[in-house]
């Protein structure tokens, strides 16, 4: 009886899996593969993708349809097939190469290519096209593939473990949604990661939801690229005709689009123009690394276009492609996109407006709307639960896309091998392996210990940076290793004890930091700390340690200025609500001053001492103070309009928001249990990043406060703005002026400060010869300060980013109340 039971049961499973399509290879009529054909039901948007071995399956229904093969360079094949339910055939499209016709048009010297009348007509069409849709809904399955082909066996003295081979293998099935001007959602239902049986794919579909008829494409590198049919196209392209064909009694123009420059922000390739239509059948493009790509080498776009509902031709398969070098790493991957199912709700006003809706709609009643307002949120990714959980069988059935050999071996071998990599034996044996010490990482990159059983964690900081010098505590070494412990990879709490000796002062201190982070998606985090430490009048650091004391040894000049304190605190972090994150610490130290015990430098210059401990300002005579205690209590709250963001079952992922960023922060000194301060301080900041096209990018900062009273301050609660003295600049910090003398125009008075920068990328030096080939980026800066003190203080800057890629040089002129004041270079390393 169970064995009847059972064999019933299985095939009942076989038959609830048994498929209906038709399986293949798509090839030449010599026998190649053709990789990464399209492959769809005739008159429909269902359809898919050939892998890179031309294998393919499409999933359909029963009866008798038209099967349609396409391939860049080829003919179309169709093929008229009838299925029963749950049947699956074998058929292989032999595709012919595309005899292109030429028109009989005589060019002469002088004449331009035929190509230009089929562009200038597409570009009349584009921007109707871009908005021909009001809004749509697919099924949408990607894969990705990462695979590095080759690496260095160390950096910076640490060992690469790292495998060469496929690093990323995901396969994802989403229900995706789009509504002008760009409202998004999307419900992940399927999700596999070779290697990780719980894993979720890290695909998303609103990633690759590139319109191909925009003015700009953006693809996420610093620069926009220009469309091959953007208005001005004309000024960034040269095409070239190679002919035409026929196909389903339509006339296709393939167009060779060549760039005018070779570092221009452009595509280069082939585009298949319907003619009288002017749409795209197909695009074929790609960019170079000269063209402004950023750690990758190469980057090619495909996209097919197929009818969908109201004869509207919607993407029905896309696939990116790219190159990667860097670092001595080489590999190369591929996203593929099959999209199918698609609902369409036209924009009849662009058809109103074109004057096309009584030829495409006459007296039809239009339809109602796709979505409703609540169909889209601030949560515009949901990834299901139980979506890691298919099995086998589920995903044979689903994948329109076959899996290469490759992939199959690697999904085999990976999960053949994860109950390996997931038993102890394995963990302490690569934990033995990664936790040998080396020269590297004693001196240069520090020492990190695991115990990957039980996830926890050591780590002790690169002897290059535990010595520091000042002339309060001469040299002085500073040790603060890090323990912590995971959960899931995820950072549960950590704990970092933290000692330094001043050996002029021979003062010893020492702290402890630690947080808990409750695995939540409110991003609940508990802070604490406590001891006895040095601290900088400017808690946020205008001045490394590092900097400082590189232009003391070097150069004699000890710009840092500290004090001591022994302190308590505790500190709550939560998300209240999307968009809003709160930020709340309440802190009591005893504050005391310190004074200068070495004058030691090697820079040694008759009648020239270092600047005592205690800053100067322009407001107060003298900013020493007596010791004293501080209660203070601060919270911030930042605010991300509209934030969109991803949830998944073990997480919440935040994306962006279009708007700028606000931080609104208010400090308040208690003189309350034994606390001698009184003061109430309100701060409010705005930032934004803005992309402008072709001329590059923009990021801007603006902030204001005021103290509301200020009873009973030292000059350790005074606003201090970052300055900076010296010629390095600390590359990527907002806030910040470079010729501003540290603590100068430290202020309790109502304040305004604002920071412009704005980064050509390649705007400007990829027009000059040779120069171009550096690919060096220009950047221009302007910083304002104004209070009643300082009165109004502009900088104006001038630089050159990515020299070698990471280094930056600028030249800043300062002017106070419009008069002249300093000026310098100032160099700075970041990417």
């Amino acid at each position: 009886m169970k064995l009847i039971t059972f064999t019933l049961a299985t095939l009942l499973t076989i038959s609830s899996f048994a498929q209906t399509g038709i399986r293949g290879v798509t090839k030449s009529e010599s026998g190649e593969i053709l990789p990464f054909s399209t492959v769809y039901v005739k008159g429909t948007t269902n359809g898919t993708t050939s892998n890179s071995e031309g294998q393919f399956f499409l999933k359909t229904s029963a009866g008798t349809q038209v099967i349609v093969a396409q391939y860049v360079g080829y003919k179309v094949v169709e093929k008229q097939i009838t299925l029963n339910a749950g049947q699956t055939i074998q058929f292989d499209f032999v595709l012919q190469e595309q005899a292109l016709q030429l028109k009989e048009v005589v060019v002469t010297a002088g004449d331009e290519d035929p190509a230009y009348r089929v562009i200038r007509e597409a570009i009349r069409k584009r921007k109707f096209y871009e908005n021909e849709v009001s809004a749509f809904k697919t099924d949408a399955y990607l894969k990705g593939l990462f695979r590095l082909d080759d690496k260095p066996n160390k950096i910076l003295g640490q060992k690469i473990t790292i495998d060469t081979g496929i690093l990323y293998l995901s396969e994802s099935v989403s229900e995706f949604s789009f509504e002008l001007p760009d409202k998004v959602s999307e419900r992940m239902i399927s999700s596999k990661v070779s290697g990780d049986e719980q894993g979720f794919s890290f695909n998303k579909a609103s990633d690759f939801n590139i319109n191909a008829y925009s003015k700009f494409i953006d693809l996420d590198m610093e620069r926009e690229y220009v469309s091959p049919i953007s208005p001005q196209a004309f000024l960034f392209y040269d095409y070239r005709l190679l002919g035409f064909f026929e196909e389903g009694g339509k006339l296709i123009n393939k167009i060779r689009v060549i760039p005018k420059r070779e570092t221009d922000p452009v595509f280069e390739g082939i585009v298949y123009i319907v003619e009288d239509e002017w749409r795209f059948h197909t695009i074929d493009l790609f960019v170079t690394k000269a063209r402004g790509l950023e750690f990758i080498d190469s980057l090619k776009i495909n996209q097919v276009f197929a009818p969908a509902e109201y004869d509207i031709w919607m993407p029905i398969s896309q696939k990116y492609s790219f190159k990667f070098g860097a670092f001595g790493f080489k590999g190369s991957g591929y996203y593929i996109g099959v999209y199918s199912n698609y609902k369409v709700e036209p924009n009849y006003e662009a058809y109103k407006a074109a004057n096309l809706y009584d030829a495409k709609f006459g007296a039809v009643e239009e339809e109602a709307d796709l979505f409703q307002e609540e169909d889209f949120t601030a949560e515009v990714l949901v990834v299901e639960e139980g979506s890691n959980e298919r099995d086998t069988a589920y995903w044979r059935n689903i994948r329109p896309v076959p899996l290469t050999a490759i992939e199959v071996e690697d999904y085999h071998v990976k999960d053949s091998i994860r109950v390996v990599k997931e038993s102890v034996p394995y963990k302490d044996s690569v934990d033995n392996e990664t936790n040998k010490l080396t020269i590297g990482n004693i001196f240069l990159s520090g020492y990190s210990h695991s115990n990957s059983v039980e996830e926890k964690y050591w780590s002790l900081p690169a002897v290059i940076s535990i010595f520091q010098y000042n002339t309060v505590e001469g040299f002085v070494p500073e040790i603060q290793p890090t323990i912590w412990k995971q959960v899931d990879g995820r950072t549960k709490y950590w704990i970092r004890p933290a000692v330094r000796y001043g050996f002029s002062n021979e003062r010893f201190n020492a702290k402890i930091e630690g947080s808990y982070r409750k695995l939540d998606n409110k991003f609940t985090r508990f802070y604490a700390g406590g001891g006895r430490y040095i601290s900088q009048f400017d808690e946020s650091e205008s001045i490394t340690p590092f900097i400082n004391s590189y232009v003391t040894l070097v150069s004699g000049e000890n710009f840092l200025k500290i004090f001591e304190k022994s302190f308590a605190y505790v500190r709550f972090q939560q998300e209240l609500k999307n968009g809003i994150l709160m930020n709340t610490k309440l802190e009591y130290a005893s504050r005391d001053t310190l004074s200068n015990t070495t004058d030691f430098t090697f820079h040694k210059s008759d009648g020239e001492d270092f600047t005592i401990n205690q800053p100067v300002n322009a407001e107060l005579a003298d900013t020493s103070f007596p010791s004293h205690q501080a209660l203070i209590f601060e919270t911030t709250f930042r605010f991300r309009f509209k934030q969109t963001y991803a949830t998944r079952p073990d997480r919440k992922f935040i994306y962006s928001s279009k708007y700028p960023e606000v931080f609104l922060t208010y400090r308040k000194g208690i003189k309350a249990a034994g606390g001698d301060i009184d003061f109430d301080f309100l701060q409010l900041r705005v930032s934004d990043d803005m992309k402008l096209g072709l001329i590059g990018t923009s990021t801007y900062a603006i902030g204001a406060g005021a103290f509301l009273n200020d009873n009973a301050v030292t000059f350790v609660d005074f606003k201090h703005f970052a300055g900076n003295q010296t010629s390095l600049s600390q590359v990527g910090k907002s806030f910040k002026f470079e010729l501003l003398p540290f603590y100068q125009f430290s202020t309790t008075e109502p304040y305004l400060e604002a920071h412009y920068e704005h980064h050509f990328n390649e705007f400007i030096f990829n027009k000059i010869p040779y120069v171009k080939k550096l690919n060096l980026q220009a950047v221009a800066s302007l910083n304002y300060l104004t209070h009643d003190t300082i009165g109004n203080y502009l900088e104006v800057g001038a630089g050159i980013e990515h020299i070698f890629k990471f280094m930056r040089v600028d030249y800043y002129w300062a002017f106070r109340n419009s008069e002249f004041v300093d000026s310098g270079f100032r160099i700075g390393v970041g990417f």
